[in-house]
């Protein structure tokens, strides 16, 4: 595109010119990469990209100073993949395993601090317990954000429980730094997640990390159900559940991008 052209752009078609330069690789830019890629001068970009962030679509890091893609582009991604070819696969396999367990089951992703849901199977009990495709989910309670936050970088990990304050919802609910990151410690240990009446009372969940081909974590699948008063019930199913999810793990790992 010619700097001509772009002198004439509107404001809308200058930020959607440069969010797609974040769907090429490195899928990061700084300030100064975006100046010399557009012919944008420093201010322009600085602005588009301010309100980018503040509208979800970018995240700024802090410590190395670039943008990534943010929540609310997976979020809008989310309702694309209504329309996926891949997106059937991953469903097949989470009504395979929706269909063994006889429990609910789901997907979640990470970008940044933020976990979003982006597949969600209900089973057929009368009480549901899974929130829908694209429910965001906090990082200190749950299968979906403490396993996510459990594989990320530590910095930024430190960093977002600091900035973050968490409002005890049941006996369980973890709260402080030094347990949340204990229990991020754990599930790295035992390579799966574990969630009991953290959410709510007798809503229980296990899930397991899902790697990308580059080795990252930024998915988890996880089952929930609604538990018994015994409790070598709930603890014997948690086993038989998270058995099911590694059976499948591969299997689901193969569509992840």
């Amino acid at each position: 595109m010619e700097l001509k052209l772009k002198d004439k752009m509107t404001s809308l078609e200058k930020g959607i010119y440069l969010l797609g330069l974040f769907s090429e690789e490195p899928y990061e830019r700084s300030v100064t990469d975006l100046v010399r890629l557009t012919g944008f001068n420093r201010t322009t970009v600085y602005r588009t990209l301010t309100s980018l962030e503040e509208a979800g679509m970018l995240i700024r890091d802090d410590a190395s100073k670039v943008y990534k893609m943010g929540p609310m582009t997976y979020h809008l991604g989310n309702i694309y993949l209504h329309h996926a070819n891949y997106k059937e696969s991953i469903e097949s396999i989470l009504k395979k395993i929706s269909d063994e367990s006889q429990e609910s089951v789901g997907i979640a992703h990470r970008q940044g601090n933020k976990i979003i849901s982006i597949y969600a199977i209900e089973n057929n009990h009368h009480l549901k317990v899974n929130d829908k495709a694209g429910t965001f989910y906090p990082i200190n309670k749950g299968c979906y954000g403490k396993c996510l936050m459990a594989y990320q970088n530590e910095d930024m990990v430190k960093s977002s429980l600091e900035e973050a304050t968490f409002e005890k919802t049941t006996s369980e609910t973890l709260v402080t730094k030094e347990e949340i990151l204990f229990e991020y410690e754990r599930i790295r240990e035992q390579g799966f997640v574990v969630s009991i009446d953290e959410v709510a009372s007798y809503i229980c969940g296990v899930g397991v990390p899902l790697r990308s081909p580059d080795g990252k974590v930024d998915n988890v699948v996880a089952i929930s159900f609604l538990r018994q008063e015994r409790q070598e019930d709930y603890e014997q199913k948690i086993e038989r559940l998270k058995d099911i999810l590694l059976k499948y793990k591969e299997e689901i790992e193969k569509y992840l991008i």
